[in-house]
C-alpha cells in the first residue's frame, strides 16, 4: 500500500496535530477537515506570536457577543501552522471601519494588511495601502514582499472598504493550480482582480496580520472566526504570464534646427479656397495616419498639425486602435489585469476630449482611466471638433524622458502608458497657412493668426554663454502636450515632459530662451510651437478644468505658456487666467504664500498640497508649516512613508523651486507680474535665489535629521546653468522690481485664514 504524508490536519489555537503517516484515501478524507477558531477565554493568543498592541477584547466578536483579536497600530500577529511550505486553505473574518487618513493620497504608508507567509518570510497580505497612486481609503490592494517592502508588487483588487462590515477573506492555495484570494465567496481570480502568478509564493507555513504601520488617524482592526485547513505540498506554481523583452527605444529628443521668418501683416500668405486644398485618402502626423471615408480637403496649421475641412468620417487609424482580447496578452501590464478585458484598450483615441481627469486613450492609464469614454470606428467629424489619437507605449520598450525622466517604461512606477499623441482638427472652411490649431479642448474653435503675434513685447536680453540648446526647446514643444489628467499618468513620452518639475523647467526655460537676443528667425520655430501649448492648455482652463492643484511637484508649469501666449496673441482672458478662470489651481501659485516663515522672511513654501487656490483652505496632512520652527515640524521627510511638514521641506528643495525660477524671470523680463497675478510666486523666488540657508539648513538637521546641505537641494540655484546665468545678468537689471520683497513687511491674512478654515473644517467632522 502506498503511504503519503497528510497535511489536512486540524489546527487550533493553542495547538494543532502533527503531520503523520497515513494512507491515500486517509489523507483524501482528512485534507477536507478544517478547524473554526475564536478567540475567547484565557489562553486565546496560546500559539500566536505576537508584537506591539495585539489583544482580544470581548464584546468585539463577529456575533456581536463573543471575542475578537484586536491589531493596533505597529501590532503584528502570526501563527505559524508547519515548518514547510505547503497546500490548505485559510478563512478569516475581518472588521474594518474605513479609519483613513484625512487627505490619503498625501499619506504614503501601510494601514492594516492580512494573509499568508512562507517559510523564507515572503508575505501575501490583502488590505490598506496608501499612497497618491492608490484609493487607500475607498478599497483593498494585494501586496507581496518580504514583510519589510510593501509597495514593489501590488495588486487592486477592486474591492470597495465601505460600508463598514465584516469581511470573510479567504486564502485558497491549490496543490497544482496555485493560490486563490476571495472576499466574501467573490473570487477574484476569476474577476482578474488577483493573479496568483504575481503573488511570490510556493506555498506557505503560517497566517499573519499586521495593524496599521502609524501617522494620523490610526486604524486598529478586528479578525474572528480564523479557519484553517492545511493540504499537501505543491506540486505546481502557476508561471506568470509571458513578460514582453526590455528594449531600449530611440531617443526621442533629436534637437529639431531650422529658422522661420516671422509671418507679419505684411507678408501673411493669403486664406487658400476650398478648391485649391488637396483632396487626400489620409493624413499622417507623428506616426499617426487618420484614413477617410473618401478623399476630403486638408491643410495644415502654422504648427504642422492637420485639418480637414468637414463634415467628414474617420474609417480607420493607423497604429490601430486594439480592445480586449484583440491586445496580444504579452502586452498587457498590471494595470490592466486590474480591469475587465471589456476595459482594455491600446492605440485609443478621443473625440472632442473633456476638460476633466477622465481619459480613454490606454488602459494603463493610472487614476483617471475611464472606461465610459472608451470609443470605437468609425469616428464622425463635424466642424468644431477634435480627434485626439495616441500610440500606447509597447511592453518592455524604454524610452527616455524629457530633463531628468530618462527611464520611462510602461507599467513600471508611474510611467505613462502612451508614448506618443497627435490631434487632427475638423474645420468648416480652409484655414490661413499662419492659423494656429484650435485647443483640442475649445469647441467653439477659436483661432489664432501667426500674423498678430506681438513679437514686440519679447526682450532680447543679452544670452549668457551657456544658452539652452534651442532646437532642443523646439522638439520638447513640437507635439501637443495631453493635460488633462494629472500626475503624468497621461503624458505622451515622446511629446511632453513627465513630472511636473520637468514641465516648469521646460516650459520656463522655453519662455526665457524667447526673452534672449536670439535672432527673430531663430526664435520663431520655439515661438509658434509654445504659443500653441498655451492654446492647448488655455483651451482646458476655459472649458472648465479643476486646474493643476498644489501636489509636491506635480502640479508645476502649465501656467506660464498660457500668460504668455495670452501676452503675444493679445488675449486679455488668457493672459490673466488667475483672474479669468478663478477655478483653476496652479501648483506654483498655490505652493508660495505671503506668511511669517520661521527664517525670518515674509514669504513662505505653503508646503506638498499647499492651499487649495478654489476654497482658500490649507490642504490637511502637507500644508503650511514654514511658520513652525523645524523642531515642530512633523512627519517623515523621504522614503515610501514620506508625510507632513518634512516631506514638504524636501519636496520644496528637490522638486518645486528649483523649476520656478527661469519663469518668474521671463515674466519680470516680459513685465508680466500683473498679468500672472500672483505677487507670492515672484518674492518667493526671490527668496530662493537670495536668502542664504547654510544656518537654516544646519537648524534643520539638528530638528529632524534630514540633510539638505548637497548642493542640489540648496537655496541659491538653479539645475541648470542657463538658467542661473541669465537670472546672475539680468535680475537685477534696469527697470526690474527690487529683490527684496521677501523680507519687506506682507498681509499675512489669507495664510492665517487657511488655516482657520481647515481647522473649521475639521472641528465639523
Amino acid at each position: 500500500m502506498n503511504r503519503v504524508l497528510a497535511w489536512g490536519c486540524l489546527v487550533a489555537l493553542a495547538a494543532w496535530a502533527c503531520p503523520v503517516t497515513v494512507t491515500g484515501q486517509e489523507a483524501a478524507q482528512d485534507a477536507s477537515a478544517a478547524k473554526t477558531m475564536g478567540f475567547e477565554g484565557e489562553g486565546a493568543l496560546a500559539g500566536w506570536t505576537v508584537t506591539g498592541p495585539v489583544a482580544t477584547a470581548a464584546g468585539k466578536g463577529r456575533d456581536g457577543q463573543g471575542a475578537a483579536l484586536t491589531i493596533g497600530s505597529g501590532g503584528k500577529a502570526l501563527l505559524k501552522l508547519r515548518d514547510a511550505d505547503g497546500s490548505g486553505k485559510v478563512e478569516l473574518w475581518v472588521y474594518d471601519d474605513l479609519t483613513s487618513p484625512e487627505n490619503p493620497r498625501a499619506a504614503t504608508r501601510p494601514g492594516p494588511r492580512w494573509g499568508l507567509v512562507q517559510k523564507d518570510g515572503h508575505v501575501l497580505a490583502v488590505g490598506i495601502l496608501y499612497a497618491s497612486y492608490l484609493g487607500g481609503n475607498e478599497g483593498y490592494t494585494a501586496t507581496g514582499g518580504d514583510g519589510d517592502r510593501w509597495y514593489d508588487q501590488l495588486q487592486w483588487l477592486g474591492v470597495k472598504r465601505a460600508p463598514a462590515a465584516w469581511r470573510k477573506w479567504t486564502f485558497d492555495f491549490d496543490t497544482e493550480k496555485g493560490l486563490r484570494v476571495l472576499v466574501d465567496g467573490r473570487d477574484l481570480n476569476a474577476a482578474k482582480r488577483f493573479d496568483a502568478t504575481k503573488a511570490g509564493l510556493v506555498g506557505f507555513n503560517g497566517v499573519v496580520i499586521y495593524g496599521d504601520s502609524g501617522g494620523a488617524s490610526e486604524q486598529t482592526l478586528l479578525v474572528d472566526d480564523v479557519s484553517v485547513t492545511l493540504g499537501g505540498p505543491v506540486t505546481s506554481v502557476p508561471q506568470p504570464r509571458p513578460e514582453a523583452p526590455t528594449v531600449k527605444g530611440p531617443d526621442p529628443w533629436t534637437p529639431i534646427r531650422e529658422e522661420r521668418a516671422p509671418v507679419t501683416a505684411e507678408n501673411a500668405p493669403a486664406t487658400p479656397k476650398l478648391e485649391e486644398l488637396e483632396q487626400r485618402p489620409s493624413v499622417t502626423q507623428h506616426g499617426i495616419t487618420w484614413t477617410f471615408e473618401k478623399p476630403s480637403p486638408v491643410g495644415r496649421f502654422v504648427n504642422g498639425d492637420w485639418y480637414v475641412v468637414g463634415p467628414v468620417t474617420v474609417t480607420a487609424i493607423d497604429p490601430k486602435p486594439l480592445y480586449g482580447e484583440e491586445i496580444p496578452e504579452i502586452e498587457l501590464d498590471a494595470r490592466d489585469l486590474k480591469r475587465p478585458a471589456t476595459s482594455w484598450v491600446r492605440n485609443g483615441f478621443m473625440l472632442n476630449p473633456p476638460a476633466a481627469q477622465k481619459e480613454s486613450y490606454d488602459s494603463g492609464i493610472q487614476n483617471f482611466f475611464e472606461p465610459g469614454l472608451i470609443q470605437r470606428l468609425p469616428a464622425t467629424m463635424k466642424p468644431g471638433d477634435s480627434l485626439v489619437s495616441t500610440i500606447s507605449m509597447p511592453k518592455g520598450m524604454i524610452l527616455k524622458g524629457q530633463m531628468l525622466r530618462t527611464d520611462v517604461q510602461r507599467g513600471k512606477g508611474d510611467s505613462s502608458p502612451i508614448r506618443t499623441a497627435a490631434v487632427l482638427t475638423c474645420v468648416a472652411e480652409p484655414q490661413p497657412a499662419d492659423a494656429f490649431r484650435p485647443g483640442y479642448c475649445d469647441r467653439t474653435q477659436k483661432v489664432y493668426l501667426a500674423r498678430n503675434l506681438k513679437r514686440d513685447l519679447l526682450p532680447r536680453a543679452e544670452r549668457t554663454a551657456n544658452l539652452a540648446d534651442v532646437g532642443l526647446y523646439v522638439r520638447f514643444t513640437q507635439r501637443p502636450w495631453l493635460s488633462t489628467g494629472f500626475f503624468g499618468f497621461d503624458h505622451p513620452v515622446e511629446n511632453m515632459p513627465q513630472y511636473g518639475l520637468e514641465y516648469g523647467r521646460v516650459a520656463g526655460i522655453a519662455a526665457l530662451l524667447l526673452c534672449t537676443d536670439l535672432k527673430p528667425e531663430e526664435k520663431e520655430p520655439l515661438l509658434i510651437n509654445y504659443v500653441q501649448v498655451g492654446i492647448d492648455l488655455g483651451s482646458i482652463a476655459r472649458a472648465g478644468h479643476p486646474g493643476w492643484e498644489a501636489f509636491g511637484g506635480h502640479g508645476s508649469g502649465r501656467k506660464i505658456p498660457i500668460v504668455f501666449a495670452g501676452l503675444v496673441l493679445g488675449d486679455d482672458e488668457l493672459a490673466n487666467v488667475n483672474r479669468s478662470f478663478p477655478q483653476v489651481s496652479f501648483g506654483e501659485d498655490e505652493q508660495t504664500e505671503y506668511g511669517p516663515c520661521w527664517t525670518g522672511a515674509t514669504v513662505t513654501f505653503a508646503g506638498h498640497r499647499a492651499i487649495d487656490a478654489r476654497t482658500g483652505v490649507a490642504r490637511p496632512g502637507s500644508g503650511p508649516y514654514e511658520h513652525r520652527h523645524p523642531k515642530e515640524w512633523d512627519g517623515i521627510a523621504s522614503g515610501e512613508a514620506r508625510r507632513g511638514d518634512r516631506m514638504s521641506e524636501s519636496y520644496r528643495r528637490c522638486c518645486t523651486s528649483v523649476g520656478w525660477v527661469a519663469q518668474a524671470l521671463a515674466m519680470h523680463l516680459m513685465k508680466a507680474e500683473a498679468a500672472w497675478g500672483h505677487d507670492p510666486f515672484f518674492d518667493y523666488v526671490d527668496r530662493w535665489m537670495y536668502e542664504d540657508d547654510a544656518e537654516f539648513v544646519k537648524a534643520i538637521k539638528e530638528a529632524t535629521g534630514a540633510d539638505h546641505s548637497p548642493g542640489w537641494a540648496r537655496q541659491g540655484q538653479t539645475w541648470d546653468a542657463f538658467v542661473n546665468e541669465m537670472w546672475a545678468k539680468h535680475r537685477t537689471g534696469p527697470g526690474m522690481p527690487p529683490t527684496d520683497g521677501w523680507k519687506q513687511p506682507k498681509d499675512f491674512s489669507r495664510y492665517e485664514k487657511s488655516m482657520e478654515l481647515l481647522k473649521e473644517k475639521q472641528s465639523k467632522r
